[in-house]
């Protein structure tokens, strides 16, 4: 990655489990537990799972600069558990770091797995448009 382009920063917060989530600077660690359950609801859902590492990868970021060119605010990234996986969540280990980079990764606010998929599912949350 050239020098010239940052990664968005995240506090990252391990809840066991593989459950990753992320704040940037400034987010208050309370909405967490409302982001956890879906609030706010998410504009949009983008389903990862069943796709290799690469194709997943690929359409994030395809599928993340849509849904902010479409004005959304939340999206619900289905990645999976990692369950028929031979070495484990691969979607969801990596999705921390996909979210961190750009161009989105500046917009991103905050995420947050899923109490309600099972650990299967990360909520997005973008920084309000100006």
């Amino acid at each position: 990655m050239p020098d010239d382009v940052e990664r968005a920063r995240f506090v990252l917060i391990d809840r066991g489990g593989g459950r990753i989530d992320g704040i940037a600077s400034g987010f208050d660690r309370r909405r967490l537990r409302s982001l956890r359950r879906g609030d706010p609801a998410p504009d949009r859902e983008i389903d990862l799972h069943g796709l290799r590492r690469d194709e997943a990868h690929a359409a994030l970021g395809t599928d993340l600069r849509e849904a902010l060119a479409a004005g959304a605010r939340c999206v619900l990234v289905i990645h999976g558990r990692g369950t028929r996986s031979a070495v484990g969540p691969v979607l969801r280990a990596s999705l921390p770091a996909w979210l961190m980079e750009p161009p989105h990764g500046p917009r991103v606010l905050a995420f947050a797995a899923s109490d309600d998929h099972a650990g299967g599912a990360t909520y997005v949350l973008f920084r309000r448009s100006r």
